[in-house]
C-alpha cells in the first residue's frame, strides 16, 4: 500500500485494532516473536484510534482533516515521550550505575529519533529521497529551536524569566559532534555527479554513530578523559 491512500479493507476504529491483532495470532506465516509483539501493538494502536479514528487521514475522505490528525499525533508522542523519559528515570533510581546522562544519549535519543527514522525509510520506499533526508534535517531542528527552546521559555514565565543554571559539562563536545554530522551528510547529499544517499554513505554515517556512542559512554563511565573540555 505504499505511495497509495488506504481505503478498502482500512479500518480506522477500535475494531481495526481488533482484526489486526486476531490476523496476528491466527497468521500461520507470524513466528512467536511477531505474535507476542502484536499485544503491545494492539494496546498502542487501541489508544491512537480511540482517540484519532474520526481524523484519521489514511481515509481519503478525511485527508482534509489533517491539522487535527497533527495534533492529535503530537500529543501522543508527548505523551510516549514523557513514559519514555519516567522510564529512563526508574532505571537510574534502580541501577545508579547507569547516570542520566548515558540514559540520556541512548534511550532517549534513541526512543526519540524511532518515529522520524520509520518516517525516513516509509519515504525512501515511496520514492521520496528529498523528503526522506528534510525530515532527518528537520526533525533535529525542531529539537533544538523548538524543543528545547519551548519548555525554557514556560519555566521562565513561572520564574520571572530568571536565569535557568544548567549543567553544560560536555556541551561542547557534543555541538561539535552534532556540527560534524551535519557538514558529513552535506558533502554527502552534495558530492559531485551524484547528489544522492547511497549504501556506503549509510554505512559510513552509521559508523560514525558507533563512534560517538563508544566515544561519549566512555566519557560518561570515566574510561578515558573527554575530548573537550
Amino acid at each position: 500500500s505504499l505511495g497509495r491512500p488506504w481505503v478498502h479493507g482500512y479500518d480506522s476504529t477500535i475494531m481495526g485494532a481488533v482484526d489486526h491483532l486476531k490476523h496476528a495470532f491466527s497468521s500461520k506465516d507470524h513466528s512467536l516473536f511477531l505474535k507476542l509483539s502484536a499485544i503491545p501493538e494492539f494496546l498502542i494502536d487501541v489508544c491512537l484510534k480511540t482517540t484519532l479514528f474520526a481524523v484519521d487521514v489514511k481515509d481519503i475522505k478525511k485527508e482534509g482533516r489533517w491539522p487535527l490528525c497533527f495534533l492529535g499525533a503530537m500529543f501522543w508522542l508527548a505523551v510516549f515521550s514523557y513514559l519514555m523519559l519516567e522510564i529512563a528515570e526508574q532505571i537510574h533510581y534502580n541501577i545508579p550505575a547507569l547516570p542520566d546522562s548515558f540514559l540520556g544519549i541512548t534511550v532517549c535519543a534513541i526512543g526519540t529519533s524511532f518515529p522520524n527514522a520509520v518516517a525516513s525509510i516509509l519515504m525512501a520506499q515511496q520514492n521520496k529521497p528529498a523528503a526522506a533526508i528534510a525530515n532527518a534535517l528537520g526533525s533535529n531542528v525542531q529539537n533544538v529551536f523548538l524543543a528545547m527552546a519551548l519548555p525554557w521559555v514556560i519555566f521562565g514565565m513561572q520564574h520571572d524569566y530568571k536565569p535557568i543554571n544548567q549543567n553544560v559539562a560536555g556541551i561542547t563536545e557534543g555541538v561539535f559532534w552534532m556540527m560534524g554530522t551535519l557538514i558529513l551528510v552535506i558533502f554527502f547529499v552534495l558530492m559531485p555527479g551524484t547528489c544522492t544517499l547511497t549504501k556506503c554513505n549509510g554505512l559510513v554515517l552509521m559508523a560514525v554513530y558507533l563512534l560517538y556512542l563508544v566515544q561519549t559512554s566512555g566519557e560518561t563511565f570515566g574510561w578515558w578523559p573527554p575530548l573537550m573540555k
